[in-house]
C-alpha cells in the first residue's frame, strides 16, 4: 500500500516569529495514525513585497533592534540542507523528493496570498491542495473559490484531519467530513457541517520534531532567547470588533451550540511546559492566550505550586482592565517576566462605540499600577485607523499611552480582517472599495480610504508613535513634521528617529511579541 504522506506549509514571511503550534499538533496527530508529515518552513525565506513585522516594529521604535545578539546565538546553526534561498526551487524540490500525497496549508488572511502564490507554482504536480485556518474559517467561499485550492478545512481540524487525508489517498468520497468543503471535478462545491471543537485536554503534547534548531530563538528586549509557546486557551471571552473571536463565538454557538472559548486544564498545560524545560532546554516561555489571567484563582494556584519547580521566566498577553493584583502577583512569583496588554485607543467613547472595548481611562491606570512595584516589564499595544478615526481622535492614544508609561508601546495599522464587524462597517462606509479585497499585515499601510484619515496619514502616525510618547509635548510640533511621508518629513523623522534611539535604546526598551 502506497504510505500515507502530507506535506505542510504554515506560510510567513522572513521574521524571528515564534514556532507554530499548529504544526506540532498536526505532526503529532498524524504521527499517532502512522501519517508522516514534513514541515516546508518559509521563515529561512526573504520575499519581495513581504511584510516583516519585526522590521517594521523595530524601525518604527516599538522593539528594541536584536539584530546582533540573535546573529551571536545562531551564527553556529547550520540553515536547513535543502535551502538555497530560492523559495519556489526550494519548494518544488522538497515534493519532488518527499512525493507527498497531498499539500496542506494553514493561512491568516494576511499569509494566504503567500500560500497562494507556493501553491499556484506547483500545481502542475498535480497534487490535491488542502487550505486551513482563521481565513479557511470566516472567509470559506472565497478560499474555496481560489484556483489553488481544492480543499478547504472550515474551523478546527485536528478530528478530521485523518480521515481526510486517507479518503483522499485511497481515492474514497469526501462527503460527510465535518468541516470540509471541496470541489467535484464538475465544479460543483460540497459544504460539510462545521466540526464541533476539540477537547483541549486531549491534544497531544508539543513535538518540536518538525523544526529547524534554528527556530527556536526568539529576540526580546535586545536580547535572544531559546523561547517556545504553550498553549492554555482557544478563543477569547471578549467582543473587540477588529478581531474574529467574537464572530467565532457566535458560529460555534449558533451552528453547533458550543463554547469555543476553552481553557486547558493546569495538568495538561504543565505537560508542554516539562517537555519544553526538561527535553528541550528553553529559557523562556511565552504562554500564547489571549488573557492567560482568564484562568480562576484556584487554576492560578494551581499552575503557581507546579510552575515553582522551574521559574523559567515567562511572557504573557492580558489587557489592563483584567489586571488582578493576587493573580499577577502569584505569577511574579514563580517568574511572570513580561507582560503585553491590549489598549487599542485611548478615546473611551470611540473605544466603546467602535472598538466595543468599555473601560474608562482612569480604570486602565489605576491597573496598571499593580505592576509598578513588581519586577514585571509591560508593554502596550494600540491600533490607529480605525474606520471613522481622525488624527485627533488618535492622539488620546498617544495621551493614554504616555500616562501608562509602559516600558514599551508599539502602533499597528488598521487591517479589516474577513468576519470582522470593523470590515463590514468599512464596506458599509465605503473605505474598502473591493468588498472582497485581502486584508494585509498591521503592518502594512492602511487599504481603508477614509477622507478624514488618509493612508499616509496613518503610516505617519503610526511611525511616530513613539516620539509622541518619549519626548516632550514642546518637540510635538516637529514630530508631526515627521509624520509626512515626504522627502522633508522623513529628514525629520530620520533625525528625531537618531534622538530617540540614542536616548531610550539602551533603558526600557523591551520586546513586544504582539
Amino acid at each position: 500500500m502506497k504510505p500515507y504522506k502530507v506535506l505542510f506549509i504554515n506560510p510567513n514571511p522572513r521574521s524571528m516569529s515564534l514556532i507554530a503550534p499548529v504544526v506540532s499538533l498536526f505532526y503529532s496527530i498524524f504521527k499517532k495514525a502512522d501519517i508522516e508529515m514534513k514541515f516546508f518552513d518559509t521563515a529561512f525565506y526573504d520575499f519581495d513585497g513581504e511584510a516583516n513585522s519585526d522590521k517594521f516594529m523595530a524601525e518604527n521604535l516599538a522593539i528594541q533592534k536584536f539584530d546582533l545578539d540573535y546573529e551571536r546565538r545562531v551564527r553556529n546553526i547550520p540553515n536547513p540542507s535543502s535551502f538555497t534561498g530560492d523559495l519556489l526551487n526550494d519548494f518544488r524540490q522538497e515534493i519532488e523528493e518527499f512525493k507527498p500525497g497531498v499539500i496542506m496549508a494553514s493561512a491568516m488572511e494576511s499569509t494566504v496570498s503567500l500560500a497562494l502564490y507556493m501553491l499556484g507554482s506547483v500545481r502542475d504536480l498535480g497534487l490535491p491542495h488542502v487550505l486551513g485556518g482563521v481565513f479557511a474559517t470566516f472567509a470559506t467561499e472565497t478560499a474555496i473559490n481560489f484556483k489553488e485550492i481544492d480543499i478547504v478545512c472550515r474551523g478546527e481540524g485536528e478530528n478530521v484531519i485523518v480521515p481526510l487525508v486517507k479518503r483522499m489517498m485511497d481515492g474514497q468520497n469526501l462527503n460527510g467530513l465535518p468541516g470540509i468543503w471541496f470541489k467535484q471535478q464538475d465544479g460543483e462545491i460540497i459544504k460539510g457541517p462545521l466540526a464541533a471543537p476539540v477537547n483541549l485536554d486531549h491534544a497531544p503534547r508539543f513535538d518540536i520534531t518538525p523544526f529547524h534548531e534554528k527556530r527556536f530563538y526568539r529576540a526580546m528586549a535586545g536580547k535572544t532567547y531559546r523561547m517556545f509557546p504553550v498553549e492554555t486557551h482557544r478563543g477569547c471571552p471578549l467582543q473587540c470588533s477588529f478581531c474574529n473571536s467574537p464572530i467565532q463565538n457566535t458560529l460555534y454557538k449558533e451552528e453547533l451550540g458550543a463554547k469555543y472559548f476553552r481553557m486547558k486544564s493546569i495538568p495538561q498545560v504543565m505537560e508542554d511546559v516539562r517537555y519544553f524545560i526538561e527535553e528541550c532546554s528553553a529559557e523562556y516561555l511565552f504562554f500564547w492566550a489571549d488573557n492567560l489571567l482568564a484562568y480562576p484563582k484556584a487554576q492560578v494556584d494551581e499552575f503557581v505550586e507546579a510552575y515553582s519547580e522551574y521559574k523559567v521566566p515567562f511572557f504573557i498577553q492580558s489587557y489592563p482592565t483584567t489586571l488582578n493584583p493576587y493573580k499577577i502577583k502569584r505569577f511574579a512569583e514563580v517568574g511572570l517576566s513580561r507582560l503585553t496588554m491590549g489598549v487599542e485607543h485611548g478615546n473611551e467613547e470611540f473605544r466603546s462605540k467602535i472598538v466595543n472595548r468599555t473601560y474608562s481611562n482612569q480604570k486602565a491606570i489605576d491597573c496598571v499600577q499593580i505592576l509598578k512595584d513588581l519586577p514585571i516589564e509591560y508593554s502596550l499595544n494600540n491600533i490607529v485607523g480605525f474606520p471613522t478615526e481622525t488624527p485627533q481622535l488618535h492622539m488620546d492614544t498617544v495621551e493614554l499611552n504616555r500616562s501608562l508609561d509602559a516600558h514599551s508601546s508599539g502602533c499597528s495599522i488598521f487591517t479589516p480582517f474577513h468576519g470582522t464587524y470593523l470590515r463590514k462597517l468599512s464596506i458599509e462606509r465605503g473605505y474598502l472599495k473591493d468588498p472582497n479585497i485581502l486584508a494585509p499585515t498591521d503592518t502594512e499601510q492602511s487599504i481603508l480610504d477614509m477622507p478624514e484619515f488618509p493612508k499616509e496619514k496613518i503610516y505617519g502616525k503610526s511611525r511616530t508613535f513613539n516620539l509622541y510618547l518619549k519626548f516632550p509635548k514642546n518637540r510635538w510640533k516637529d514630530i508631526e513634521k515627521a509624520e509626512e511621508i515626504s522627502t522633508e518629513g522623513n529628514r525629520i523623522w530620520n533625525e528625531l528617529k537618531g534622538e530617540y534611539e540614542s536616548m531610550w535604546s539602551s533603558k526600557e526598551t523591551t520586546m513586544s511579541l504582539m
